[in-house]
């Protein structure tokens, strides 16, 4: 079989990596790293690549470069080992290769990795000490990158900025994401600029799953009825109670013995409001609260005085100040987006705002730094000044994008604690191992506070939602805590024809329970009714025949079956089978429960 050509995108940096021949160490003693860097300078001048970050372990070398074509890529590669390998055979009285096959090789999207990728080189994140750059040392070697560029005005405040974002937690998931990318020889990009680049390209650039793909056997279903269904149960099983809101935001007043409306209808606008005021009018209400609601509602666009209609179904949770109702939220919308098959499609990003007075504070600056050019601006540009100066850091025009470069920004507003606040947020998100970008272009379209996510497919958003503690108590008008979000029901929707348009439709069961022995099969049943009254939600099916163990797991896999538990002869003992695994784990009847939640987020 013909090995796979090396993938290159032009103009994209890309993440390369070389290892030692059998394993064997590539640096011995100092002066192999010296040499090294000055065989890896040569190589960059003669061909023109820029070089922006580097690692050299004895285990294997990272190196983030920019060339100009393929070709000047591989030709640096070679230089490299025709000038360092010699000396390595001729220190070490050896011969022949040092390299192990072809270097890897991964385009990265600069925009949301480059910095990502730095850093998983330079801080060494995939657990190997090593020697490396540092920022823009050693400067004979290192060419900033224009999103290295973007960080400060200076060479000071970029080293800075780069030494922060190192200090933020480290996301273990995409550090797994990086290695996996490398490995396969794949694109590390947002899921918009995949799409982009397959169709482009007429391949498929994104990392597969191991064995051939499944084809699943469950029968199509109308789309808005799985959202409805999934809705339901997911929200009722962790507490959440549905409530019916007003199509008006306001009771329209008649006059007497007349139709005749005295006072404007409003529209509902979103659920927010309408939850705020069913709060407000229910004086039996607890001061924690968990309620959701679905319906559609009538927004009107940024400067557009017609009004869009949109179905959506929103969660709101009032009266919880801690992070751990924002970490609930979004475990509980990944798990949603997982059960839909679509996790895979879709990026979270979040940003921290701070409490409500820094973001004002923030908001102030920005328009004290626009000011002076808002006789430059369109009309629509003066009203987003005058509002919500922050977009115009969003702006495309290239001379905007430019006067972006040094506003103001959000982290120099943000308290301490707010900081802090942060962190263990993301720490939590790394635990339960929910991929995240921190993303300081997001700013939120309502008035929320301290955190602000969004769930991202393309260039739609399929879910959004934040803190809001300060505009539910103005409307309350008394303190209180409050954090939300809604699922966008149409671009979800959508989602999923495309994605069941291209794979098969959505699997059939989640856990099989296999009888490994005829005697136990009434043991199984049993246990598949005691999972069952646990986890409604779940999909259980088991398997009692006589066929041959390796089928029944191959028609458990068939099925699409994340979770296989293989009952012993004991009719205590289960050997538990993960569907992107070959191992297993022993546990019991008695343990299987505590352990099925975390697996599948429950």
């Amino acid at each position: 079989m013909p090995r796979k050509n090396r993938l290159f995108i032009r103009d994209f940096p890309h993440l390369t990596q070389l290892r030692g021949h059998n394993g064997e160490p590539l640096f011995r003693q100092e002066n192999d790293y010296i040499t090294f860097e000055i065989a890896l300078a040569l190589a960059a001048k003669r061909y023109a690549v820029a070089i922006h970050s580097y690692s050299l372990a004895a285990e294997r070398i990272f190196l983030m470069v920019t060339a100009k074509d393929r070709q000047s890529l591989s030709c640096f590669v070679q230089y490299i080992g025709r000038h360092y390998v010699p000396y390595y055979n001729r220190r070490y009285q050896r011969y022949g290769a040092l390299w192990e096959s072809r270097y890897a090789c991964s385009p990265l999207q600069a925009g949301p990795y480059f910095l990502i990728v730095k850093r998983f080189i330079e801080c060494d994140e995939d657990g190997t000490h090593s020697h490396h750059s540092d920022g823009l040392n050693p400067k004979n070697i290192i060419a900033p990158h224009p999103v290295w560029l973007e960080l400060a005005d200076d060479e000071i405040q970029q080293q800075q900025r780069f030494k922060d974002f190192c200090r933020s937690p480290v996301n273990s998931v995409l550090v797994t994401k990086i290695c996996n990318t490398l490995n396969q020889n794949c694109l590390l990009a947002t899921p918009t600029v995949s799409r982009r680049l397959e169709s482009q390209l007429a391949c498929s650039l994104r990392v597969r799953q191991r064995g051939r793909p499944r084809q699943y056997t469950s029968v199509k279903i109308d789309q808005w009825q799985k959202l409805e269904q999934h809705a339901s149960i997911f929200l009722r099983q962790r507490g959440y109670q549905q409530v019916r809101l007003s199509m008006l935001e306001q009771e329209p007043l008649m006059a007497t013995n007349s139709s005749t409306v005295i006072k404007p209808i409003q529209l509902r606008r979103d659920g927010t409001f309408g939850c705020l005021q069913m709060i407000s009018r229910c004086s039996t209400s607890q001061s924690m609260s968990r309620v959701w609601y679905s319906g559609t509602m009538f927004g009107q666009e940024y400067c557009n005085h017609t009004i869009q209609q949109r179905d959506q179904i929103g969660v709101e949770a009032f009266g919880m100040p801690g992070i751990d109702i924002e970490i609930e939220q979004l475990v509980l919308q990944a798990h949603f987006f997982q059960r839909l098959g679509i996790a895979s499609q879709i990026a979270l990003h979040i940003n921290m705002l701070g409490d409500i007075n820094a973001f004002t504070a923030f908001r102030r600056a920005l328009f004290a730094y626009y000011q002076p050019h808002s006789h430059l601006f369109t009309p629509e540009q003066t009203q987003q000044l005058m509002s919500h100066p922050e977009r115009l850091r969003n702006s495309t025009e290239a001379w905007l994008h430019q006067l972006a470069i040094a506003a103001p920004q959000l982290d120099l507003f943000v308290s301490q604690d707010s900081q802090q606040r942060f962190i263990r947020l993301q720490l939590a998100l790394n635990q339960v191992g929910i991929v995240w970008h921190h993303d300081n272009h997001l700013y939120p379209r309502n008035e929320y506070c301290q955190v602000v996510f969004e769930w991202r497919s393309d260039n739609n958003v399929l879910s959004r939602g934040g803190r809001y503690d300060a505009y539910a108590s103005r409307i309350l008008g008394y303190p209180i805590a409050a954090c939300g979000f809604a699922f966008l029901v149409e671009p979800i929707a959508r989602l999923l024809e495309q994605h069941e348009a291209q794979h098969h439709s959505l699997p059939s069961v989640d856990i099989v329970i296999i009888a490994s022995q005829p005697r136990v099969g009434a043991q199984t049943v049993l246990l598949a009714r005691q999972l069952r009254q646990q986890f409604p939600e779940l999909r259980i099916a088991t398997d009692s025949s006589q066929l041959r163990m390796a089928t029944r797991h191959k028609n458990s896999r068939n099925q699409g079956a994340k979770i296989t538990l293989e009952m012993e002869g004991d009719g205590y003992s289960l050997r538990l089978y993960k569907a992107e695994s070959t191992d297993y784990s022993i546990t019991n009847v008695d343990q299987i429960s505590d352990q099925l939640g975390p697996i599948l987020w429950l």
